[in-house]
């Protein structure tokens, strides 16, 4: 896939309906940004070459950085990086060498300094932008008070969507946190819900504003798969991590979106009580 198909795909990623707005203009870094996680992508050969292994560090360029030529990212050998786990500053990595992919992306291969520990699974960020911000990690597992908020929320988002209420006892929740993204007292919840329904799969992302009096969903992307055996209408939303990327005050939420045979990553911002849709990147796939 190509530069502009790509572009032309970033296009096509849909919003839900409490988070149809158009795609904002947004200064963002003033330096390329990169999702750091162990590759859980793909693993085997490329015509340009063989791919990282599983256990291999890598780091997928997100935002910024493309060459003005050929549209591609731009990893420079021996670089080193800024890592950010939280939205905290968490050691350096360097990047080793750069390899593809999948089928029409690449990746660089790092190294992490004695000070990074990223568990099996954890994505974070890195990136020597001037203008981030970082802070302490505010990031802890939400309680059983506030996940039954949350389960209460999604479950409203489905029934929009015409999924009886009788499977409500199906909800499941994953990659679940409570954070706060800026420095007042507000706490938000981030994750992803979905049950099966009726021979299909139905799923929910979730940003949700806690407060003591309850919970109020700020954004909610809803997605239906069809092909519960195969999956190739699937889309899944899954909470990256969080970072102030453009040094207002308040913390961007980075998700990555993956479909069948592809992927990309999602930057939300939040503006005027509601979360928007401010950039797409990183995509790969076969």
């Amino acid at each position: 896939m190509n530069r502009h198909y790509r572009f032309l795909f970033s296009l096509l990623i849909p919003l839900s309906a409490s988070a149809e707005k158009s795609e904002a203009v947004w200064k963002g870094p003033d330096k390329p940004v990169y999702v750091v996680t162990q590759n859980h992508y793909a693993v085997g050969f490329t015509p340009e070459g063989a791919t990282p292994r599983f256990e291999d560090l890598i780091a997928i360029e997100i935002i910024g950085g493309e060459t003005p030529l050929t549209g591609e990212p731009s990893y420079k050998v021996g670089a080193h990086l800024s890592l950010f786990v939280a939205g905290e500053r968490h050691g350096d990595v360097t990047i080793k060498k750069v390899m593809p992919l999948q089928c029409d992306s690449s990746a660089a291969v790092v190294t992490a300094d004695s000070s990074v520990h990223l568990g099996k699974g954890t994505m974070a960020l890195a990136t020597n932008a001037e203008n981030v911000r970082s802070h302490g990690n505010n990031q802890r597992q939400p309680t059983e008070t506030e996940l039954d908020h949350a389960k209460l929320l999604a479950m409203n988002e489905f029934l929009k969507q015409g999924v009886p209420g009788k499977f409500s006892k199906d909800l499941e929740a994953e990659h679940l946190v409570v954070t706060r993204v800026d420095e007042t007292e507000h706490e938000l919840l981030v994750g992803s819900f979905f049950l099966e329904a009726e021979g299909a799969r139905h799923e929910i992302f979730l940003l949700v504003r806690l407060s003591s009096s309850g919970a109020t969903t700020e954004l909610a992307r809803y997605h239906k798969t069809a092909d519960i055996e195969d999956g190739k209408d699937s889309e899944e939303v899954r909470f990256v991590d969080q970072l102030d990327l453009d040094g207002d005050g308040m913390d961007e939420i980075v998700v990555e979106v993956t479909w069948y045979e592809g992927e990309a990553f999602v930057v939300y911002k939040r503006t005027s009580g509601s979360w928007t849709q401010v950039h797409v990147g990183g995509q790969g796939g076969c």
